[in-house]
């Protein structure tokens, strides 16, 4: 919920002719209402402020948020026979509700009554109501239904993408955007109020919010605003919001002379150490990456971090004879240490020994030290004691918040910056690694810390790069820089190029699916090229993965590339690489591209039927020549690789409309695997509803196993346009809601989705009158019992029977589990 001062309210308020907006104390009295409000209403502030709300507005729901401290994301309010879309929350303070507010956006009549009639009635409707979203070419925004389905896009996101309408809409989000959340959303119902989304190579900063109906989620809408220069701070919260792994990155690589940092790989060797660590230990770049840490530095303790997984927020490392504070920490992914970084700030010698009986000795000696920290005119640090009281502030901190050092040191932090989290770091000893603070309207990414000996906490830091706008075009450009290299580095740490599955995982006793993984594993043993299809959702990956493990091969890399996922602009650096200064901005020594990553194994090119025409012309000859060249490059290089390419496409369809090469066609088609739908494979759903539910039940922490008879009766009769990634979606959503409800088993209610595609949907025409009235009959009898949450007295009533006639009615149609 949101936090925010009373106080501090209107002279947030925006006045604006467009929105209407009121404010109520904790019992229900108006306390501000804007003019637009007022004029619509036709009174006077003094007719309106001091009043119930209710009073002024008989309709409102405003007393029911104070009352639950519900917040209303979107629905319809009725403001003088003006139809308005209203968002409502409750005012928090110190935990308490304190207010509520009402904004709302306004329509005019005729487009508010319509807005009314979409969302109470189809999704159909529903998509013809966002297709009259505002056009902006500066935002992009993508709308899904309840089943991930699109159903609006508009021109910016097109001409980013390079699509047009017809090629998305009705199809699954993350067959057109495979790194969308929106799938997420509809399952958790989050909002996801800032994160960064790649728009064919180019980083927004999106928003994702799901599209809620009566208490259900029907559907979810991302949209973002596109990042340029002046975007900075987005960039910022990107580092805020991202994998701990790239925010330890990101701070470790900016050259700093005060700075030192070395990482290293999962096996302890170093695959980087920048120029100010390479100039202490007198030794160039190639002398030091590629070697073990302890070779170079035998006392270094990253192994241990590697092993341990622990972090090291303060010690002292000699370097070459030169003491420095030091901080360790592993680099995460995947719940996995793939590797390790060291970064320290460098004192001079009796600087640190002073530091170091410090650290051993009382909190008095403690401040004294802290006052010797560098001044820096780009950093600012505020340093306060275990009660938050400040004992040391730099000159930079002091000249923005424009006081003198004896009005702030002594004094509590929160006195002289209430917003600051010190407090909080105290309390919890949480790590701030990366967060955006404003000082004096000036943005800032701050790392908070606690200071700590003997196992408690003896005070805590802030610091921070100050960030002017020369500073954050500064940034934006070190940013560009180094990112890169930052890819490379990343590309580095992975845990090779390794095949995660393998033929046992391929669930499944259906003829249809024996026959394909049985040829699967003959052709395993083969060099030659494979094309595997399938529908979106299939496990055509799973099957590639598996083939590779299964072949002589599986000692050597496998490599996967995404033909869809990547620009063009990306795609012939990221197969074939390039030599040094083949372009602005290629990296030092050049880079080896995918095929050579994959020599002596596997590459696998998913997605292929959506490879430009161009790319397809250099894949072919890779494919009849068995050589490629770099960009930039003047001499071949032969490959040893075998490839599988897979895609969701009619490539027959393609060729004849031009769109795929005939030629490259025949070349993939050597040998091919179709991979049957969900739908075509029934009796396989059990097995793995039951092995999905256990892989499941490991992600979520949860212990449900069972489900009933008729849930996978229904999971049969339904059509599965999303395979088995829709089977195991909507399992998690199950399990997610019967955990919520303290269930122990899995049952009908629990897929309501599915319920009404299969139910509703997919039932034939009925042959006489009394079929036709029986099929009416059940379908009115679920919709109530869905209604009713399953509240069989209450769905009796809304159905206009006697609880016992429904009961009846309910076995009648084994309706039992709804």
């Amino acid at each position: 919920m949101l936090e925010i001062n009373l106080e501090a309210i209107n002279g947030a308020l925006v006045e604006s002719p467009y929105m209407a907006l009121v404010t109520v104390n904790k019992d229900g009295y108006i306390t501000l209402m804007n003019e637009t409000f007022l004029d619509l209403l036709g009174l006077k502030k003094e007719q309106a402020i001091g009043k119930h709300v209710l009073e002024v507005l008989p309709h409102s729901e405003l007393p029911d948020i104070l009352k639950t401290g519900r917040i209303d994301k979107a629905d319809i309010w009725p403001i003088n026979g003006n139809d308005t879309v209203v968002t409502r929350f409750p005012l928090i303070k110190d935990g308490e509700i304190v207010g509520a507010m009402g904004q709302s956006f306004f329509l005019d009549m005729s487009g508010a009554r319509i807005l009314m009639q979409r969302l109470q009635e189809t999704e159909e409707e529903f998509q013809a109501f966002s297709e009259a979203l505002i056009e902006n070419p500066y935002l992009v925004y993508v709308a899904v239904n309840k089943e991930g389905l699109i159903t609006l896009i508009n021109q910016t996101c097109l001409d980013a993408l390079g699509m047009e309408k017809k090629e998305v809409i009705g199809r699954y989000i993350l067959d057109i955007i495979p790194e969308s959340r929106l799938p997420e959303v509809l399952q958790s119902g989050r909002i996801h109020e800032a994160d960064i989304w790649s728009v064919n190579g180019r980083d927004t900063i999106v928003t994702r919010l799901p599209i809620i109906k009566n208490g259900k989620i029907i559907g979810a809408i991302a949209k973002s605003l596109f990042l340029d220069v002046s975007g900075a701070k987005m960039m910022l919260q990107k580092l805020q919001e991202t994998q701990q792994e790239f925010q330890a990155l990101f701070e470790a690589l900016i050259e700093s002379p005060y700075m030192v940092y070395v990482i290293v790989d999962k096996d302890g060797f170093i695959t980087n150490m920048n120029k100010t660590y390479l100039d202490a230990l007198a030794l160039e770049r190639e002398q030091v990456v590629g070697k073990h840490i302890l070779e170079i530095i035998p006392e270094s303790k990253l192994p241990e971090i590697l092993s341990t997984g622990r972090i090291d927020k303060a010690d002292i490392w000699p370097i070459n004879g030169r003491d420095t504070i030091v901080t360790r920490l592993p680099i995460i992914k995947d719940d996995k240490i793939i590797g390790a970084i060291a970064k320290s700030l460098f004192l001079d010698m009796s600087g640190a020994r002073i530091l170091m009986h410090r650290l051993q000795e009382t909190e008095k000696e403690f401040r004294a030290i802290s006052e010797a920290l560098i001044e820096c005119p780009y950093m600012v640090y505020v340093i306060v004691d275990k009660d938050g009281i400040i004992t040391s502030i730099n000159q930079t901190y002091l000249d923005a918040l424009g006081m003198e050092k004896s009005e702030v040191v002594g004094k509590h932090i929160s006195k002289i910056t209430p917003t600051s989290l010190l407090p909080e770091v105290l309390k919890t000893r949480q790590i701030d690694l990366a967060d955006i603070y404003s000082i004096n309207g000036q943005d800032t990414i701050v790392t908070r810390l606690p200071i700590i000996k003997d196992g408690e906490i003896i005070g805590a830091i802030a610091r921070s790069l100050f960030m002017d706008i020369s500073g954050a075009k500064i940034l934006m450009n070190k940013l560009q820089e180094t990112k890169k290299e930052l890819n490379i580095y990343r590309e580095e740490l992975r845990q090779g190029y390794q095949a995660k599955w393998h033929f046992k995982d391929l669930i499944g006793q259906s003829p249809a699916f024996l026959k394909v993984k049985s040829v699967a594993e003959q052709v395993s043993h083969s060099v030659s090229t494979l094309l595997i299809t399938g529908e979106s959702g299939t496990g055509k990956e799973l099957f590639a993965h598996a083939i590779h493990n299964s072949s002589d091969r599986s000692s050597y890399p496998f490599v996967m590339i995404n033909c869809a996922a990547l620009p063009d602009s990306l795609l012939e650096s990221e197969l074939f690489g390039y030599e040094e200064g083949a372009f602005t901005g290629a990296r030092k020594g050049g880079k080896p591209g995918k095929f050579e990553l994959a020599m002596g194994g596997t590459i696998f090119l998913d997605e292929i039927g959506d490879m430009p025409l161009n790319m397809q012309t250099r894949l072919l000859t890779v494919l009849q020549d068995r050589m490629v060249e770099r960009i930039g490059g003047t001499r071949p290089i032969y490959i040893d690789v075998r490839v599988i390419a897979a895609t969701n496409r009619d490539l027959e369809e393609l060729v004849a409309n031009d769109k795929f090469r005939q030629d490259l066609y025949y070349r993939l088609n050597v040998v091919r695997l179709d991979i049957p739908p969900l739908r075509e494979r029934s009796d396989d759903i059990p097995l793995l509803a039951k092995n999905l539910i256990k892989k499941i039940n490991k992600k979520l922490g949860t212990k449900i196993n069972k489900i009933s008879y008729k849930t996978i009766e229904l999971m049969q009769n339904y059509g599965w346009p999303g395979n088995v990634r829709e089977l195991e979606n909507l399992l998690e959503r199950a399990l997610n809601l019967a955990d919520m409800n303290r269930e122990n088993s899995i049952t009908i209610k629990h897929f309501p989705l599915m319920v009404e595609n299969t139910y509703f949907r997919d039932e034939p025409n009925p042959s006489t009158l009394p079929d036709a009235i029986e099929q009416l009959e059940k379908q009115l009898i679920i919709q109530a019992l869905e209604k009713t949450n399953g509240n069989k007295m209450q769905a009796a009533k809304v159905l206009g029977i006697y609880t016992s006639a429904l009961y009846r009615k309910i076995s009648k149609y084994g309706l039992d589990e709804l």
